[in-house]
């Protein structure tokens, strides 16, 4: 849960900017796939990423690396993009929470959280951004299908993205990452309600215990999305000059994010409801198994109050040798047994 803290001490002791990777054990090879596009046209190559990159002219470029856990790649490919090393130190810090900065008067850096919920299990990765005037930089943990969408939108030219500028297309990649926690929290609350109605069946540890990790991955899901809401704060704040036709699809996946946030909200509250619930129910069954056996004991502490006097060894007993003392005290134990359970049945004990 708290994997960034032990990262961090891999840093320990070193100077702010230095680059050294804190992370995940990764044991594939970086790659670099390079688009530049604009109305006209696309080029797409995929260069050696030790070779680093240059941009092309004239065009949007995007920069799509795919593994930050060899920090000479990573080196190699910010030197050639003029990107400072103290922002590169973030792209190979994997814990950084979500944030937004300007690097300098141009250029501006996103840190957000790549959310998946895969085997009942969710996961985050982290996805570093870097923008400006005609080139965005994307920084991925590994592998994903995350930019399948915008790649597949660029090289059918689809939509406005290859009419507009590195600020839609930047907009664009936080659209697909808001989209993606949506998606995530719509497979949590699928497996919220899947466990009520299972719940409502019957309880038992295991239920208790899927619940407790429901629970946990919601407040993983939550946490992870409250600091974006200040990355949008800070894209439409009017000192970050996005341009006026880009504004308003920024606005929309703010939108789209608060929403994702009260529904988080609400389902914490919903599996934190549903806890309390079972806890009470537990206690309910409890109270009546008590409360059944407290009926129990006390129906039988006046026969046996009558058992213990017959049961005494007396000589002089005025009914020992009463030939029907037998069948009477038989009776009487049967006939006040009997009424001390109507007698509760009426009071509705039981």
């Amino acid at each position: 849960m708290f994997d960034f803290l032990r990262w961090n001490q891999i840093k320990l002791d070193a100077a702010p900017g230095t680059l050294i990777y804190a992370g995940e054990k990764r044991d594939f090879s970086p790659s670099l796939l390079h688009c530049a596009y604009n109305a006209d046209g696309l080029t797409e190559t995929r260069p050696a990423p030790e070779t680093g990159v240059s941009p092309v002219a004239g065009c949007v470029n995007l920069l799509l690396v795919t593994g930050v856990h060899r920090a000479e790649t990573v080196k190699t490919i910010g030197a050639s993009l003029n990107l400072p090393a103290l922002f590169l130190e973030d792209v190979l810090n994997t814990g950084q929470r979500s944030n937004f900065t300007w690097v300098d008067e141009v250029t501006g850096f996103i840190v957000m959280r790549h959310l998946t919920a895969e085997a009942g299990q969710v996961t985050d990765e982290q996805v570093s951004l870097f923008w400006r005037d005609n080139l965005v930089v994307v920084f991925l943990e590994q592998e994903s299908n995350l930019l399948d969408g915008v790649l597949s939108r660029i090289r059918q030219g689809r939509g406005r993205i290859r009419r507009s500028d590195a600020s839609y297309l930047m907009s664009a990649i936080l659209d697909t990452l808001v989209d993606s926690h949506t998606m995530t929290l719509a497979s949590v609350s699928d497996a919220a309600q899947d466990l009520e109605n299972r719940l409502a069946r019957g309880l038992s540890g295991d239920l208790l215990g899927e619940l407790y990790a429901l629970k946990r991955d919601t407040i993983l899901i939550r946490n992870t999305l409250m600091p974006v809401r200040e990355i949008f704060k800070g894209l439409l704040r009017e000192d970050a000059e996005i341009t006026a036709d880009v504004l308003p699809y920024l606005q929309d996946t703010a939108g789209h994010h608060d929403q994702t946030i009260e529904a988080v909200s609400s389902l914490h509250d919903i599996l934190k409801s549903m806890i309390d619930y079972q806890i009470s129910l537990i206690g309910i069954r409890t109270n009546k198994i008590m409360q059944l056996l407290t009926i129990i004991a006390t129906i039988f502490i006046p026969l046996t109050f009558i058992a213990g006097i017959y049961g005494m060894n007396f000589s002089y007993m005025p009914e020992l040798q009463w030939h029907y003392g037998y069948h009477t005290i038989i009776g009487v134990m049967l006939v006040l047994g009997l009424g001390m359970l109507l007698y509760f049945k009426r009071k509705n004990y039981l």
